[in-house]
C-alpha cells in the first residue's frame, strides 16, 4: 500500500507542479499592488488533492515500516506530528481559497507556516527512513533533500518546480517499495 500511495502521490504531485507552473504568473509580497495573485485550474486542484492523500498515506506507511524496522524515537513521533500540523495549516488554507476567498489576506499566515511545518516533517520523515533502511541511501538521501527544497517553492512564480524533485523521488521511492513487494511475493511463491 505504502509503494502504490507513493507512486501515485509522486506523479500527481510532479504533474501538479506543471500544470500550476502553466498558469499565469502571481504576485509575491509588496509586488502584489495592482497584480493579482496566481489562481488555480480544476486540474491542478484535483492533483494537489491527490497527492496530498496520497503522500500522506505513504508517510504514515514509511513511519510504520520503520517503526517495525528499527522502532520510531522522538525524530520519527516529531516527523507525524509537525508534518500533520503543516497538513492541516495547508488544508486550511485551501479550505478558506475554494470556500471563502482565494485572495484572503491572510493567506501567508496559513500557508507558510504550513509549507514550513510540511517540509520539516517530510525532512523527518526521510531521515527516519535513513536511519531505519527501508530505502537505499542514496534514494533516502534524495528524499531528504528534496524535502529541504520545498520551503523554497512558491507556488505564484516559477519557482513551484522546485517542489518537481520533491514529486519524483517520491515517485522512485514508491517504485522500489513495489519491486521489492513484488519480489517479495514471488520468492514466498517458489
Amino acid at each position: 500500500m505504502t509503494g502504490i500511495c507513493s507512486v501515485l502521490g509522486g506523479a500527481a504531485w510532479t504533474a501538479a507542479c506543471f500544470v500550476h507552473n502553466s498558469l499565469p504568473q502571481g504576485c509575491i509580497g509588496d509586488t502584489c499592488g495592482g497584480r493579482p495573485l496566481r489562481g488555480s485550474s480544476p486540474a491542478g486542484v484535483a492533483l494537489v488533492a491527490v497527492a496530498g492523500v496520497m503522500l500522506v498515506v505513504s508517510c504514515v506507511g514509511l513511519l510504520l515500516l520503520a517503526r517495525r524496522s528499527r522502532g520510531l524515537g522522538r525524530v520519527g513521533v516529531a516527523a507525524g506530528l509537525v508534518g500533520a500540523a503543516g497538513v492541516a495549516l495547508l488544508a486550511a488554507a485551501g479550505v478558506v481559497s475554494t470556500a471563502i476567498d482565494g485572495n484572503w489576506a491572510g493567506m501567508p499566515g496559513l500557508v507558510v507556516p504550513g509549507v514550513l511545518l510540511l517540509g520539516v516533517g517530510l525532512a523527518l520523515t526521510a531521515w527516519v527512513v535513513l536511519r531505519a533502511r527501508i530505502l537505499p541511501v542514496l534514494l533516502s538521501l534524495s528524499l531528504l533533500v528534496t524535502a529541504l527544497l520545498l520551503p523554497f517553492a512558491n507556488e505564484q512564480t516559477s519557482r513551484v518546480l522546485l517542489a518537481v524533485p520533491f514529486g519524483v523521488a517520491w515517485l522512485a521511492a514508491g517504485v522500489l517499495l513495489l519491486a521489492r513487494a513484488t519480489r517479495t511475493r514471488a520468492a514466498r511463491a517458489l
